[in-house]
């Protein structure tokens, strides 16, 4: 169980707000979402396992993150406990580390349509530290920072995983994964 939060506005304070990120997405739930996975980060990457869990609001109004479920390299199912939310607003999850044969440097076609599906926004950390903000109403990835605002893996090599855009659609990421 994650026992330290980073505060709203401690993290807000942190957070290099990119013209790129949607209006939609909510100031809180971003410095949530950074602050859990920045805590994250290092452990992903020292035991090449995803990270994931929820973001959710209490019945005060404040948003908090579920406990952190591990996954393994390649994907991640959170088993933390949200009864206590009155509603779900976002997903988060680390990439796990640097693997040449892995395109882990963008949120996959999977964490697209589960985040959409799931009718909650989505926030991806990558070997690289860059982080990706999933609008679910748009279907849209976003880079909110690039290379290293979200520490990165000792082994990653920047530039393997080819161009990187500022934004994806379902599609794109498609065309990128090869289908």
């Amino acid at each position: 169980m994650m026992r330290s939060f980073v505060t709203a506005a401690f993290a807000a304070a942190l957070i290099p707000v990119t013209a790129g990120v949607s209006a939609a997405q909510d100031a809180a739930e971003l410095a949530v979402a950074r602050g859990v996975l920045l805590q994250l980060q290092a452990r992903s990457f020292a035991e090449n396992l995803e990270y994931c869990g929820y973001i959710g609001r209490l019945p005060d109004g404040r948003l908090t993150a579920t406990e952190v479920s591990r996954g393994d390299t390649w994907g991640c199912l959170s088993r933390g406990d949200e009864s206590r939310f009155v509603e779900i607003v976002a997903s988060f999850h680390t990439h796990a580390g640097f693997d040449r044969a892995a395109d882990s440097e963008v949120p996959s076609t999977d964490d697209l349509r589960g985040d959409v599906a799931e009718r909650v926004n989505g926030y991806v950390a990558t070997p690289g530290g860059r982080l990706w903000y999933i609008d679910y109403r748009r279907a849209v990835a976003t880079q909110v920072c690039g290379l290293g605002c979200m520490g990165q893996d000792p082994d990653f090599i920047p530039g393997d995983a080819g161009p990187i855009a500022q934004s994806y659609t379902l599609q794109q990421l498609q065309v990128r994964e090869g289908h």
